[in-house]
């Protein structure tokens, strides 16, 4: 009975195997994505002619006030995209050596279990 659920796991996971790697690459370049719009969010923000212009003015008016809280507003969420895209690259990566090692181990059983037939 061992045996039959060790070879049921192993076909499950030679099956899966290569739809497993290409969701992990797409998590990664998903990743690379959000890291490059965070980076251009956060630089692009800074050089807006009206934001440039609403720091010349004082915060007496309440528009400009709203409007310099929606600048610092898109600087962070330009900070989080990275964030966000850092670590998904790393789970990402992390989850693909280990579905390496778990391929390796699988066709390694896989080969076994046919010596032994």
């Amino acid at each position: 009975m061992a045996n039959k659920t060790i070879e049921t796991l192993v076909g499950k996971q030679l099956k899966w195997h290569k739809a497993q790697i290409v969701v992990l690459w797409f998590l990664i370049g998903l990743g690379a994505i959000l890291i490059i719009a965070g980076i251009g969010i956060y630089f692009y923000v800074g050089e807006l002619t009206i934001v440039q212009q609403s720091f010349t003015f004082p915060a007496d008016a309440y528009i400009i006030a709203q409007l310099r809280m929606v600048c610092i507003f898109a600087r962070v969420l330009g900070i989080v995209f990275s964030l966000v895209g850092i670590a998904s690259i790393i789970f990402a990566l992390d989850r693909l050596s280990l579905a390496k090692a778990m391929y390796k181990m699988s066709s390694f059983i896989k080969d076994k279990s046919r010596k032994g037939e």
